[in-house]
């Protein structure tokens, strides 16, 4: 079984994702690590897009695994949350032949054999409508831009990060017409998506609705 997990950012999917996994016995992949870390690896490239700056990262996207993911995304010492890393991980997700590189990731993972897990559950920006179209069940989950505004400050200060609402507000405002407004694989609900406006609900009561879907 997939599940698909799709919606703008701080809109809760990833926390969806989680719970969903747990819940079900699913494995879960958050899709956006990929590209965090893909901008982590870049954040010492040079600032020009030239043909250079791109084959390095159709590289890092060949060669990166799903280990090597888990790896940098439990290092304590590596800041995948910082301002820098979220706008180059949305700046690289403009590529297409990164995409494609990262996406043939997504579906390698998706087919191995786990004997203790029922499926898997991803969350990222494109994996009902481009990664996994035909996924049992797909979600799409946003809320009121300065919500989410807000929970992205207050998990930003509880990670220890130096924070001003109105910086995080313009830097969502930003990506959401940037992932929105991509040519390739851009932000936006499938059509055969259940809708989630999680403005005022909490994380149990979303996931209360999505395990409802699923199970009627």
């Amino acid at each position: 079984m997939i599940i698909a997990v799709d919606g703008t950012a701080a809109s809760g999917k990833g926390s969806l994702a989680k719970n969903l996994s747990k819940s079900l016995n699913l494995l879960h992949l958050d899709t956006g690590i990929l590209y965090r870390i893909l901008a982590y690896k870049a954040v010492n490239f040079s600032h020009l897009k030239n043909e250079k700056y791109i084959n390095n990262l159709i590289n890092f996207a060949k060669n990166l695994t799903i280990k090597e993911v888990e790896t940098i995304a439990s290092n304590s010492n590596i800041n995948l949350k910082s301002g820098i890393i979220s706008q180059k991980s949305s700046e690289i997700a403009m590529f297409e032949s990164v995409r494609k590189e990262l996406t043939k990731l997504q579906r390698r993972f998706s087919k191995i054999k786990h004997s203790k897990h029922r499926g898997i559950v991803l969350d990222g920006r494109d994996i009902g409508t481009v990664v996994f179209p035909n996924a049992k069940f797909k979600f799409y989950l946003d809320a009121d831009i300065k919500i989410r505004a807000e929970r992205r400050t207050e998990e930003l200060i509880h990670l220890n990060y130096k924070v001003i609402y109105h910086e995080v507000l313009k830097d969502l405002i930003i990506r959401d017409e940037r992932d929105k407004n991509r040519n390739i694989a851009p932000l936006r609900k499938a059509d055969d998506a259940i809708f989630i406006d999680t403005s005022v609900k909490s994380e149990e009561k979303v996931l209360e609705e999505a395990l409802d879907f699923i199970n009627n």
